[in-house]
């Protein structure tokens, strides 16, 4: 009866020395966020883009090779922010697919309220 009862506490503990862990991460995760948004809170209205923010806010580009679409010549670029890692903005059509999901939820919303 002993034995059964080591061997679930072994079998309980190894997931939650993983689980311990991951919740260290997302709070890690969570403090870099707050530092970064408390960057971009100091600077609300940039007018003119000095190597001092560029420093702050960014810690590299990655610049991919180049490719050539619909005849135009481009090279990729990644940008590394501090504390948060790659941010991977929506396309313009993405955004207007949000949009347009966004006005039809705001007429459905007046329609159950009227």
């Amino acid at each position: 009866m002993s034995s059964n009862y080591e061997t679930e506490q072994k079998t309980l503990k190894e997931p939650l020395v993983q689980l311990k862990a991951d919740i260290e991460m997302q709070n890690d995760k969570t403090a870099n966020v707050s530092e970064f948004v408390e960057k971009v809170r100091r600077y609300t209205e940039i007018k003119k883009l000095t190597p001092a923010i560029v420093n702050e806010f960014i810690d590299y580009i990655m610049v991919s090779k180049k490719q050539v679409i619909d005849g135009k010549t481009v090279y990729p670029i990644d940008i590394y922010y501090n504390g948060i890692g790659i941010i991977n903005a929506p396309s313009a059509e993405e955004y207007e697919e949000m949009f347009q999901e966004r006005l039809k939820q705001k007429h459905s919303d007046k329609e159950k309220t009227a």
